[in-house]
């Protein structure tokens, strides 16, 4: 009772004075003053191979919850599980690192926006039934808790300034402009630590998140023009996205570009979410001692992780899917930073004319010719 007392009261703020802050143009040239200074740090003052990883603050509660895992959920597919949920890598079986990086799946086992969108997905919909501010608050103190249980990476540094920015727009009822998502978000984490412009891991995550905000709405657009996709084609869309977004960093520092992964992301992502949520219940059950339950949600887990594993290793060693590029060519960065900006472009010029009918048909509508 007294929450809602309190969300009524608090949401009595008025929210032209944060759609107007979230407007200002202050913001983007803060956020390109942040990104400038970051770029001029790592080209004159470079510091190599520092730990940005920072270990988890509720250590005691961490490790209770993987052991609880590790017992109810098959020795040999467990390890996954503890990686999908943690992003620890220390417990996967032996060899499976390697078969995911080579089939384009080692995204999944680094904490990241999927992780943080599952939970904060699931929190909304609670919550927001009773009170949206009360949604606004429990996520984010989700969100908060969920950093400090697992450590704070490069990849979840970006995942929660991307999670907060798009939990006030979704509050504010802002439409969430990508040109401004992606400054603010580079904006935000430079400013934690400007040495995250040459991390690979924050490399990798924030070119996977440009996918999804710019390239994943022209595919959709493309494909299905105005209607929405379903839940299938919208996971093979945006990992389709990501993949794109993040290839020229894997060509430059790796050298190789591996076409199995369409159909490992097409096999596994649609059950990601349901990995997640048996492993994420298996280890709460037996954490709290509740072991029968434990072992139920442990044995149908393990089903999906088998499931993942076997995936990944009928895709591996296919060398036929397996494509070598020079690797440390700054050309193929070059024209894929051009080729981005040119599709950032195009989105926001559809966006504006999609804006433009909108307020026509407005117009019209406030008009009497629709009586006659």
């Amino acid at each position: 009772m007294i929450l809602l007392v309190f969300s009524e009261v608090f949401d009595i703020v008025p929210r032209r004075i944060m759609k107007r802050f979230l407007e200002n143009n202050f913001l983007i040239l803060v956020s390109i003053i942040i990104i400038l200074y970051a770029l001029f740090l790592n080209i004159f003052f470079p510091k190599k191979n520092e730990n940005f990883k920072k270990e988890s603050t509720f250590g005691e509660t961490k490790n209770s919850f993987k052991d609880a895992i590790l017992e109810y959920i098959p020795e040999d597919v467990a390890g996954l599980g503890v990686g999908y949920l943690l992003g620890e890598k220390s417990e996967l079986p032996d060899g499976l690192e390697t078969k995911m990086k080579a089939v384009g799946m080692a995204h999944i086992i680094v904490v990241s926006g999927t992780h943080l969108s599952i939970i904060i997905m699931s929190a909304r919909k609670i919550f927001e039934k009773i009170s949206r501010i009360l949604a606004f608050c429990f996520s984010i103190a989700l969100l908060i808790f969920y950093i400090l249980l697992v450590g704070v990476s490069p990849s979840l540094i970006r995942a929660s300034f991307v999670a907060i920015l798009s939990l006030v727009a979704w509050y504010f009822g802002r439409e969430k402009d990508p040109f401004r998502m992606i400054l603010y978000t580079l904006g935000g984490c430079f400013l934690i630590n400007p040495y995250l412009l040459t991390n690979l891991s924050f490399q990798l995550s924030m070119c996977a998140y440009m996918g999804i905000i710019v390239i994943f709405p022209l595919l959709t657009l493309y494909f299905y023009g105005r209607d929405r996709p379903k839940m299938i084609g919208s996971t093979i869309l945006s990992s389709l996205a990501a993949t794109i977004a993040c290839l020229p960093i894997q060509i430059y520092y790796f050298g190789t570009i591996n076409l199995a992964f369409l159909a490992s992301n097409l096999l596994i992502l649609p059950t990601i979410s349901l990995a997640m949520g048996l492993s994420f219940l298996t280890g709460l059950c037996g954490m709290i001692g509740f072991s029968g339950m434990g072992t139920g949600f442990g044995y149908l887990a393990g089903m999906v992780l088998k499931y993942h594993i076997s995936v990944v290793s009928a895709l591996y060693d296919k060398s036929e899917f397996l494509i070598e590029i020079p690797k440390k060519n700054w050309l193929v960065l070059i024209a894929y930073l051009l080729l981005f900006l040119l599709l950032l472009y195009i989105l926001k010029k559809k966006k504006r004319e999609r804006n433009i009918k909108k307020q026509r048909w407005q117009k019209l509508s406030r008009m009497d010719i629709w009586r006659d």
